[in-house]
């Protein structure tokens, strides 16, 4: 059950980052992913439910990341480098998903039924503020989401440009670079502390 309903979905999402949502029907759908229509209808009750729950598994697999990170011990750096580095992981092991999600976001208004993304990039963004206001004790950082937001917005110029391009932009060194960009404000303000207060080790 579960390897049918997965071939519909990988189906479907091929079709959909291909063609997009509307050029891509049901039967094109279970010819792709060799099933009948009763199959699918088995399993989804219509396109539009077969979409939204294609949607739902993409960010979830997010949602899994951030979950793992949130039982990670390591240092603000390290987290932070193990988020991008998964995120750059999933884009190569799944670019049907990524390419799908780009088609989406950049689609005229209506070309796909609507899906709350914004709102799943918004939870996402606040998980990763909640990381860095964990290490924040000495309130160095005055604005985790701002923060949060630059890091998701360069890590999304590097998958675009990966996609656009070809080149290996996502490396686990870039994703360090990525980091380190927004660290070093970190630790210039640690230097800059007034005399008395205690310097921490790089966060």
């Amino acid at each position: 059950m579960k390897r049918t309903r997965n071939a519909i979905l990988n189906a479907a999402t091929q079709l959909f980052a291909q063609k997009g949502y509307a050029g891509s029907s049901i039967r094109e759908i279970c010819q792709a992913a060799a099933i009948t229509k009763p199959v699918l209808y088995y399993h989804f009750r219509s396109k539009e439910h077969l979409y939204e729950e294609l949607m739902l598994d993409i960010f979830n697999q997010t949602r899994k990341n951030l979950l793992l990170l949130s039982s990670f011990h390591g240092s603000l750096r390290d987290r932070l480098i193990l988020y991008v580095s998964s995120e750059f992981n999933n884009s190569k092991k799944d670019p049907n998903s990524v390419r799908l999600l780009f088609r989406m976001m950049f689609s005229p208004e209506g070309g796909y039924p609507h899906f709350n993304f914004v709102q799943e990039f918004k939870r996402e963004r606040m998980e990763i503020a909640k990381f860095i206001k964990e290490k924040n004790e000495d309130g160095i950082f005055r604005d985790p989401e701002l923060i949060s937001t630059a890091l998701m917005g360069m890590m999304l110029i590097e998958i675009l440009e990966y996609f656009f391009t070809g080149r290996r932009t996502l490396t686990r060194r870039n994703a360090e670079k990525l980091v380190d960009l927004l660290l070093p404000f970190h630790r210039e303000a640690e230097i800059t502390l007034p005399a008395g207060i205690g310097k921490r080790g790089r966060a």
